[in-house]
C-alpha cells in the first residue's frame, strides 16, 4: 500500500497552456483548474507513474527476501526506512545498510552488501519507506505526457455534461502517447 504524502506543488500544464489549447478566455478556471488536476491522475494512473515531484510513503507488512521495488516512476530518492522490530519498537533503517538504484523503473531498494533485511514485528505495515518521486518541476514533463494531459482537459471540457457524444478515439489517442513509457505492475 501506499498514500500520498506531499502532492506536487504545480501541475505539469498550466491554466494559461490550457486557456490557449481550449481557445477559452478567462472566467471558467476554478473549472478548468480541477479539470487539469483529474485529467493529470487519469494520465498518471495509466502509466502508473507520478510527474511533477509528490512525496509519498510506501508500507510493507514485512522486508521481502529480495529487492524492494518502489511504485510511481521515476524515483528520485527515498528520505528514509522505518520499520517495527521484533519487540515492536520503531526503528530507522541506516542509510548504509539499504543502496537505492533510482535509475530502474520501477526503482529499486537493495540490501547493501553482506548486510540483511531486519526482522520486523508481525504485524500490517511494519515497514515504512518514504520516498520522493516524479521528473521533477513541470518543464521537465515529456511533450508526449503535456500533450495527453491537455487532449484529456479537451475532451472532459467538451463532454461536462454527461456521456453523450464521447469520443472513445480521443482515449486511445492518449494511450498510444502515454503507452511507451507505461510501466507493468504485477
Amino acid at each position: 500500500m501506499y498514500k500520498l504524502i506531499e502532492p506536487p506543488a504545480e501541475e505539469p500544464v498550466s491554466l494559461q497552456e490550457v486557456r490557449a489549447h481550449l481557445r477559452l478566455e478567462p472566467g471558467e478556471d476554478d473549472y478548468i483548474v480541477g479539470l487539469i488536476a483529474a485529467a493529470r491522475r487519469y494520465c498518471e494512473a495509466f502509466q502508473n507513474r507520478v510527474y511533477v515531484t509528490q512525496t509519498w510513503d510506501l508500507f510493507l507488512d514485512a522486508f521481502p527476501p529480495g529487492c524492494i521495488k518502489i511504485p510511481l516512476p521515476p524515483l528520485q530518492s527515498v528520505a528514509f526506512i522505518k520499520y517495527k522490530d521484533s519487540s515492536g519498537e520503531l526503528q530507522t533503517l541506516e542509510s548504509s545498510e539499504y543502496v537505492v538504484d533510482p535509475y530502474s523503473e520501477p526503482g529499486l531498494i537493495f540490501r547493501a552488501y553482506g548486510k540483511s533485511w531486519p526482522a520486523t514485528y508481525p504485524e500490517a505495515n511494519s515497514v515504512q519507506i518514504k520516498f520522493v518521486a516524479g521528473y521533477g518541476a513541470a518543464a521537465d514533463i515529456p511533450p508526449e505526457i503535456k500533450q495527453s494531459i491537455l487532449l484529456k482537459i479537451a475532451d472532459l471540457y467538451a463532454h461536462r455534461g454527461g456521456d453523450e457524444g464521447i469520443d472513445k478515439s480521443i482515449n486511445e489517442a492518449i494511450e498510444s502517447l502515454l503507452w511507451p513509457d507505461r510501466i507493468n505492475i504485477l
